[in-house]
């Protein structure tokens, strides 16, 4: 999505406008001062969306560079694993079926 684009001084003029198109419409804006970087304003959903996105990247990055480095379990090391160590859920269910 294109952001709509704005000056501070429009913004400071229709903040409450901006803001509920923003929050309700999920529209995104480009802040751009005469001087200085842009600043996009984006909904909190958005904005959560996007960390969740960034943070799941890093996360396949580092998959990626374990696999290139080795650092790999067989399906039947991660069973035997998971077997030896147990889980809470398992063991939460084992308690109320008693």
């Amino acid at each position: 999505m294109i952001p709509k684009t704005i000056s501070p001084t429009d913004l400071r003029k229709d903040i409450y406008s901006v803001v509920h198109e923003v929050a309700a419409k999920g529209e995104l804006y480009l802040i751009t001062p005469a001087e200085g970087d842009s600043v996009v304003l984006c909904s909190r959903a958005e904005y959560n969306a996007l960390v969740a996105e960034r943070e799941l990247l890093r996360d396949l990055r580092e998959a990626e560079a374990d696999i290139a480095a080795g650092r790999t379990s067989s399906t039947s090391d991660v069973r035997a694993f998971i077997a030896k160590r147990g889980t809470p859920a398992r063991a939460t269910r084992r308690r109320r079926s008693r």
